[in-house]
């Protein structure tokens, strides 16, 4: 799915407008190999993908002035941002959010859990990267 070389380091474009949610994940991909960086809105996220040019993003469907689902349909219609693709993140694990997700063209959604590794191990198979 990506072209990213095995001798690059992938950087993930993390968003989420709860910044405890941010660090958190922040700190656990940066522990498995990733380079983050980080937005907090709909402006943020935007300005930093263009700029980037992040290999993923992780989007929390729950935001504060819009929701996930209208920033994935912004990401993808942009023409410098709407190759990268997108994993949508949500606490609420549902097939009305799944559709959505995939609506606004995300490329998977996964499901907040306390096991990062699982979600690592879904950046991984993404990427191509060895597990």
């Amino acid at each position: 799915m990506s072209d990213i070389s095995n001798n690059a380091v992938p950087l993930i474009l993390v968003v989420d407008d709860d910044w405890l949610n941010r660090d958190m994940m922040k700190a656990y991909l940066e522990r498995t190999g990733f380079r983050v960086v980080l937005a907090h809105d709909a402006a943020s996220t935007l300005a930093t993908a263009r700029d980037e040019q992040p290999d993923l993003i992780m989007l929390d469907v729950q935001m504060g002035e819009t929701d996930g689902y209208d920033i994935c349909r912004d990401l993808k219609a942009d023409v410098h941002t709407g190759q990268i693709p997108v994993v949508m993140l949500s606490a609420y694990n549902s097939a009305e959010a799944r559709e959505r997700s995939a609506d606004a063209g995300a490329v998977t959604f996964i499901t907040k859990t306390v096991n990062l590794a699982h979600v690592v191990a879904s950046i991984r198979e993404l990427l191509d990267l060895p597990t």
